[in-house]
């Protein structure tokens, strides 16, 4: 096993007296996909927002690059090179395309708190910007309102806000939820090109995707890990079929 960026330690969150996600421990190696996958209620979503900093461990710890970043907040879990994208487009619905991918790339800043000063002062704003959505296929679309856009063109300017803020790691909660195939397949594409290079922890209902993407899986039953494999692995896992997929992996 390769070097991880981020690992858990016994990670875990209760709400009341429901272990929502109970003491995963998991490293995710530097520049791999590992998929986490699992039944509705398995606790994928709140292991995410864990890793990100939006919801605070119970017990149990989160290594990033070795530093401990349990308590760290999103804002900072940010500026250290943690980009999230959610289950549904989180955008700036009345300004342009650009400005939105804009103003992520502007948080990289030393101070990103600039509203006073002329845009052309900060050309490497721009080009940072202006590659995010060229690598997402959004550079005609610069001048669309965001909310105008397509599902398929929103989730696309989503990953291209990420993309601006020059994340190490990516966390990406069901990128494909709402789309139709043939935008599926674009965003598949896609997140294929914004893996190399990157680490990502991908939660995906779509197995083919999941499957066709990931270098590791790791299946979540209940809050606990019940296998981390290969994709082969887990597609042929008798134990996986049972908890998970229904014996419906082909």
């Amino acid at each position: 096993m390769g070097e991880a960026l981020i690992e858990t330690h016994g990670l875990t969150r209760r709400f009341g007296a429901l272990a929502a996600v109970n003491g995963v421990s998991l490293a995710f190696e530097t520049g791999r996909v590992h998929a986490v996958i699992g039944p509705n209620g398995a606790g994928k979503s709140t292991f995410l927002n864990l890793l990100s900093g939006e919801l605070r461990a119970t017990s149990g710890r989160v290594l990033l690059r070795g530093e401990d970043v349990t308590r760290a907040p999103p804002d900072r879990l940010s500026r250290l090179g943690v980009g999230r994208a959610y289950q549904t487009a989180n955008l700036f619905p009345e300004l342009s395309s650009g400005d939105c991918v804009w103003l992520a790339a502007q948080s990289r800043l030393p101070s990103s708190m600039l509203f006073f000063r002329p845009a052309e002062r900060y050309p490497q704003v721009g080009v940072r910007a202006a590659r995010a959505l060229e690598a997402c296929g959004l550079s005609q679309r610069r001048s669309a309102i965001a909310g105008q856009l397509s599902y398929g063109e929103q989730r696309q300017l989503e990953i291209a806000m990420v993309l601006a803020t020059e994340p190490s790691l990516l966390l990406l909660d069901e990128p494909l939820a709402g789309l139709g195939h043939d935008e599926a397949l674009r965003i598949v594409a896609l997140l294929r090109e914004v893996a190399k290079g990157r680490t990502v922890i991908l939660v995906e209902h779509d197995m083919d995707a999941v499957f066709s993407i990931s270098d590791t899986v790791t299946v979540l039953v209940d809050g606990r890990v019940l296998v981390t494999g290969a994709p082969d692995e887990i597609r042929n896992s008798a134990a996986v079929r049972e908890a998970y997929l229904g014996g419906e992996v082909a």
